[in-house]
């Protein structure tokens, strides 16, 4: 009975709140995905997943994966949801990141978004976001995209492993040699036995140079981390 009267409270939610496109904010309600973005999504959509290693700073990775190519509405959306919060918005993007570069099936039924099905061959043990620059945001996005991928590979996600450990300018407008030096040992995993032995899915929104992204797997490498493999949502460069 309790389980019925959940499942009626979601669905009278989503008649209330129907879904919205995360990237042009457009009523979804039970369509599966915006017809009106349709088009300019497989514009920026990368053919292949996998980043080759010459076009960025993969130090300490196994490698790295992106869905998009960081312009248009996809960047619209990035930065609409990292200024100013719809964490909601940013679980359809991870959801999407899960089916795009695992291949992670889920069902949308009324509105209501379920795994379907996991990749049966487990390539990872734990999943772990980027920390936030800036704790005053409100939200992480890289934590709401991590959680959803977790959540669609059936693996624990760990918000509470890695952290930024000394204050960093921000990247924008630097060059690739100098994010590098902005974030250098920024990062470190406070709770080693979390990763010790262990294949980490590292995730975040953007990668650029890879300078975060490699710091972070640096750290999560002392940690004894066995591998550290790194997703984003969109990729750009900075030369």
């Amino acid at each position: 009975m309790q389980e019925i009267a959940k499942i009626t409270g979601r669905q009278i939610s989503v008649l209330l709140f129907p879904r919205r496109c995360p990237f042009c904010n457009g009523v979804l309600g039970f369509c599966v995905q915006c017809s009106d973005c349709e088009p300019e999504l497989k514009r920026l959509h990368r053919q292949i997943f996998r980043l080759a290693q010459g076009d960025h700073c993969l130090d300490h990775l196994s490698g790295a994966a992106s869905v998009f190519q960081y312009d248009g509405c996809v960047r619209s959306a990035i930065l609409r949801m990292k200024n100013g919060g719809q964490a909601y918005y940013a679980k359809e993007l991870g959801v999407y990141m899960a089916a795009s570069i695992f291949g992670c099936t889920f069902r949308q039924r009324r509105g209501i978004i379920t795994v379907s099905s996991a990749p049966a061959l487990k390539q990872f043990d734990l999943v772990i976001p980027v920390p936030p620059s800036d704790k005053k945001r409100g939200y992480n996005l890289p934590d709401v995209l991590a959680q959803q991928i977790a959540w669609g590979l059936n693996i624990p996600c760990r918000c509470d492993v890695l952290n930024k450990i000394r204050k960093t300018e921000k990247q924008e407008g630097k060059t690739a040699f100098q994010r590098m030096q902005n974030v250098k040992d920024a990062y470190k995993a406070e709770k080693p036995f979390e990763v010790e032995g262990r294949r980490v899915l590292l995730v975040d929104d953007v990668i650029t140079t890879g300078a975060t992204l490699s710091n972070c797997a640096k750290a999560l490498c002392a940690a004894g981390a066995l591998e550290v493999f790194a997703v984003t949502l969109a990729e750009t460069k900075n030369r």
